[in-house]
């Protein structure tokens, strides 16, 4: 049983374009659950003012974020797992159970927990 909520890759893409705007279905973070660990994609940094330059001198407007361990009742961390510039190099990452990104977010098992 599919418990997924995305019917298409389109559908996720359209809805991460790098801006905030609920009323158009465009978001900037994603809490979803893969293989019983809990995850985040956000738009721009979580934890910094500033966005990240990566190696290739391009801004990081993407980061996928593994959720740890809760520092309070209800706090949580979250580690850095990469950086993007795009949603191409996005769905291309590897860092999620070495499987393309493309196939986490459209794995009939992810679940999706909340967007904001």
């Amino acid at each position: 049983m599919r418990i997924n909520e995305y019917k298409s890759l389109e559908e996720f893409t359209s809805e991460y374009v790098g801006v905030w705007g609920p009323s158009d279905q465009h978001w900037l973070g994603l809490d979803f659950s893969y293989r019983g660990t809990e995850y985040r994609l956000h738009t721009g940094t979580m934890y910094s003012k500033t966005n990240t330059i990566l190696p290739d001198g391009r801004k990081a407007l993407f980061g996928l974020y593994k959720r740890i361990e809760p520092i309070e009742p209800a706090i949580y961390k979250y580690e850095l797992l990469g950086e993007y510039a795009d949603m191409h190099d996005l769905l291309e990452s590897r860092v999620i159970g070495d499987r393309p990104f493309s196939e986490v977010i459209m794995d009939d098992y992810t679940e999706l927990l909340g967007q904001d």
